[in-house]
């Protein structure tokens, strides 16, 4: 008899398991790249926090040092500021408007400057009692007048909070061709009234006589040099005649001419004319109801000039 041979053993999913084996070492692979990519980029993100972390850290560390400090200083200073102006506002309750009148922003005020041209007289002290009893200021244009009613008034003037002004001693128009009899003149009022009033300061408020308009600019500029402010007007009561008008026209005259300005200059010679004091209630009462301030000049406000130079 033939002898059977043994059959070969064959491998018939030989292809199905190398496909497998292949596919899983790849998927391997895969994951371990995949892993290893993904522990790269957390050590980087980490160092990366940990950078931004230490920065953040010294920053604010210099912050705690330096601007702390100088957020402090700045806070004191802006309280010490605050505290200054609030005093100064304190103990001036007029101190806006007087701002106002240095830089030239006066829209809307109501501000006026009573002037008082060539006293003093013998009516000063019943002008000086007018004005007392408003509760009023102005200021007094005067000229050199040695007597000892004028003395007083010079004194006076001061002493109840008006300004006393300077237009120059003799009021002579022809000193206008000499500058400099022309502030010697100026000069020698202006030692007269320190000497009776002890004042060491001048106001340095000026008016021209005639105003800036008969003077020249020579003269102007003299003036300023010496660190005068001079004024004229910008409201006449228009008594600078023989014979002024009625006391009802004078203050409808002044009222009117006021109530067109935020800042009003008023031309007035009621030390020598009788008229133009019995105006000064009425312009006063009328003016103060409407909530108008009656302020002394001082040499660093703005007015109304006539002639610039």
């Amino acid at each position: 008899m033939r002898k059977k041979s043994t059959p070969k053993l064959r491998i018939k999913n030989l292809p199905r398991f190398l496909t497998f084996s292949v596919m899983s070492l790849i998927l391997i692979v895969m994951i371990t790249m995949s892993l290893f990519f993904l522990m790269t980029k957390m050590v980087e993100i980490f160092n990366t926090q940990k950078q931004i972390l230490q920065t953040s850290s010294s920053a604010n560390l210099s912050q705690t040092n330096t601007p702390k400090a100088e957020t402090v200083t700045t806070s004191n200073t802006a309280n010490q500021n605050t505290k200054t102006d609030t005093s100064s506002s304190d103990s001036d309750p007029m101190a806006d408007i007087k701002s106002r009148l240095r830089s030239g922003d006066t829209a809307g005020i109501k501000v006026v400057f009573l002037t008082f041209d060539d006293g003093p007289s013998e009516h000063t002290d019943e002008l000086l009692d007018m004005l007392n009893e408003y509760d009023a200021k102005g200021t007094f244009f005067t000229t050199l007048h040695d007597n000892d009613n004028a003395k007083a008034m010079y004194r006076r003037i001061i002493d109840e909070g008006h300004t006393l002004a300077n237009h120059t001693s003799s009021h002579d128009y022809s000193l206008y061709n000499n500058p400099e009899a022309f502030l010697a003149d100026v000069d020698l009022l202006d030692q007269f009234q320190k000497t009776i009033t002890g004042q060491t300061e001048s106001s340095y408020v000026f008016r021209f006589p005639g105003g800036s308009t008969n003077s020249n600019t020579a003269c102007v500029e003299a003036i300023l040099s010496r660190g005068w402010n001079y004024s004229d007007w910008n409201v006449s009561s228009g008594d600078g005649c023989s014979a002024p008008p009625p006391s009802d026209e004078i203050a409808a005259m002044i009222i009117e001419g006021c109530r067109e300005n935020d800042v009003s200059v008023v031309l007035s010679h009621a030390e020598l004319k009788e008229s133009s004091r019995e105006a000064m209630p009425i312009v006063i009462e009328t003016l103060q109801a409407e909530g108008y301030l009656f302020l002394p000049m001082e040499k660093d406000y703005i007015y109304p000039r006539h002639l610039e130079v």
